[in-house]
């Protein structure tokens, strides 16, 4: 069982650097389109701006998630009691599973505001709404990682 969630976390991990690559060279493309035909032609592409918005969302929300698979989601200074091996031991399943319940409470209200983008999105802007599914996908995503992480903690690393 916890061979599979290691293969499930690994595949996760892989699918949002994946996405997070994507959407940042997109952006990199966008932007340099954008200024090549500011300069150039003075004329910006239409909704580029709006996209660019959207693309940051889908470079920064997978890469929280990618943060929490590798653990390195929280480094405060005041909390370095926690590289103490026991003092870990003892934290580390209630304070992901904390960090999973506020994440599915976000879920929730990411998905109430997207229905709510959903409902009152033009025609013309409906793809606007389309990329806005970021951000109850990624919360999503950061619940399921913390529960992953909550089971994983202690475990040793041998398969």
């Amino acid at each position: 069982m916890l061979r599979a969630f290691r293969w499930l976390e690994k595949s996760l991990t892989r699918i949002e650097l994946g996405a997070a690559l994507l959407a940042f060279a997109a952006m990199l493309a966008l932007s340099v389109a954008d200024i090549v035909g500011r300069n150039l032609f003075n004329a910006t592409l239409p909704g580029g701006d709006l996209i660019l918005r959207q693309l940051v969302l889908w470079v920064a929300l997978p890469g929280a998630a990618l943060a929490v698979a590798a653990q390195r989601h929280l480094h405060l200074d005041p909390a370095s009691l926690g590289s103490r091996p026991l003092w870990k031991k003892w934290t580390v399943l209630p304070f992901n599973l904390a960090a999973a319940g506020v994440c599915a409470l976000l879920t929730g209200a990411a998905w109430d505001y997207w229905k709510d983008e959903w409902q009152y999105q033009s025609a013309d802007t409906i793809w606007l709404a389309w990329m806005g599914l970021i951000l109850p996908l990624a919360f999503g995503l950061l619940v399921l990682h913390f529960v992953l992480r909550a089971i994983l903690a202690n475990q040793s690393e041998t398969p």
